[in-house]
Parts: C-alpha cells; sequence; structure tokens
C-alpha cells in the first residue's frame, strides 16, 4: 500500500499562513520530530480523506514528501477539525525518529466468547486503547486479547496482556483493561434453607 503524500511546503506559520491555505482551498499542517526541524506545509484535503480511508489506521506511518526533498516518514499525530463541518482545519505530523521507539495509542479487541457468556456475562471494555512503545516500523493496529477463559467478575489487567515483539506498554501502575459483568448464582443459597428446616422439625 503506498502511503506517500506529496504536499507542498509553506514559507511563514501561524494564523495568518493558516487561513491563507484554507482561502486556497489547501489544509494547512505541520512536519516536527525529535530530528526534525518544524516545516509548515499545505496538504490537498481531497488527497488527505483519501490517504485516511485507505489506511483506516491512525498508526500507519505516511512518507510526507515536501516538494522536491526526500519522503520524511511520519505518523499522523492530531487533526483538528471544524465541530459543526467536520471540516479538517489542521493536521500535525510527526517525524518518526529512524531508531528509537515512537509512542502510540493501539486499540484493544477483545477476541472469543468468555466463560462467563454461560452465565448471561458481557465484555466490559475498562480501556479501548493502550499506550505502547514500539519501533516506526512495528506499530500493532491491534491488539487482539483473549477472553475466552473470563468468568463473571474476572477481570484481566494489563501485566497479562501479550505484547509483540519489540514493544511494550508504557503506565505507571497496573491497571484493568477487559472484565465480564454479570450476576453470579448463589449455589448455596438451597443447603441452607433446607438445613433451617431441619432446625425447626427438631
Amino acid at each position: 500500500m503506498d502511503t506517500t503524500l506529496e504536499v507542498t511546503p509553506r514559507e511563514t506559520r501561524g494564523k495568518g499562513s493558516s487561513r491563507k491555505a484554507r482561502a486556497a482551498g489547501t489544509v494547512p499542517a505541520v512536519v516536527y520530530g525529535p530530528t526534525e526541524t518544524p516545516k509548515a506545509i499545505s496538504v490537498d484535503p481531497l488527497k488527505l480523506k483519501e490517504l485516511f480511508k485507505q489506511t483506516g489506521d491512525r498508526n500507519t506511518v505516511v512518507q510526507v514528501k515536501i516538494g522536491d526533498a526526500a519522503p520524511v516518514a511520519c505518523l499522523v499525530r492530531e487533526v483538528q477539525k471544524h465541530p459543526a463541518s467536520r471540516e479538517i482545519l489542521h493536521v500535525d505530523f510527526y517525524a518518526v525518529p529512524k531508531a528509537g521507539e515512537v509512542t502510540v495509542l493501539v486499540p484493544v479487541n477483545p477476541v472469543g466468547r468468555p466463560k462467563g457468556a454461560l452465565l448471561g456475562g458481557r465484555v466490559r471494555l475498562v480501556r479501548r486503547a493502550l499506550k505502547l512503545a514500539c519501533p516506526a516500523d512495528r506499530i500493532p493496529s491491534k491488539l487482539d486479547i483473549d477472553v475466552t477463559p473470563l468468568d463473571v467478575g474476572d477481570y484481566l489487567k494489563a501485566s497479562q496482556v501479550p505484547l509483540p515483539e519489540g514493544c511494550s506498554m508504557v503506565w505507571k501502575q497496573d491497571f484493568n483493561i477487559v472484565g465480564i459483568l454479570g450476576k453470579v448464582k448463589k449455589e448455596e443459597e438451597a443447603p441452607a434453607a433446607a438445613e433451617g428446616g431441619e432446625k425447626k422439625a427438631e
């Protein structure tokens, strides 16, 4: 899949430059990163929407080609949209370092039918995405989490989630990712009632 996005450099940054870009029918954007000098650019909105539609994954590495320069590998860090029209107003492209890791949010995807479903339990996602540190070429599109062994009242913690090779989770303390909600049947009620009847008979 070709993720090259050809863009046009802008001479200046700021609100005035952004307004001029929008007036010309383009989307103002910026490319920045730990090893990249911030660059103001303009993007064709149709090409941008087509790219988003084609990838379907916000963690896809995009090759941003500024004029005649060599493409810069980037992640789409932020997309600002108009609250009413949902028109794209501004985009931040983060230039990923050639060596080292990038921090991304990866969606959680529960897989399987939990054991607690037999008792009417249902899956509850506590966290819909997890923050991972990964090499730019190993970013997973999603994290499949097996919920098959979970019973009603069970929870799966972040420390129990298997991660792709080369990836690590970014956290300060352990937390729940997914759980099974439902009512637990009390099997001891019947014997208890029977014992009570025996005592009255005595």
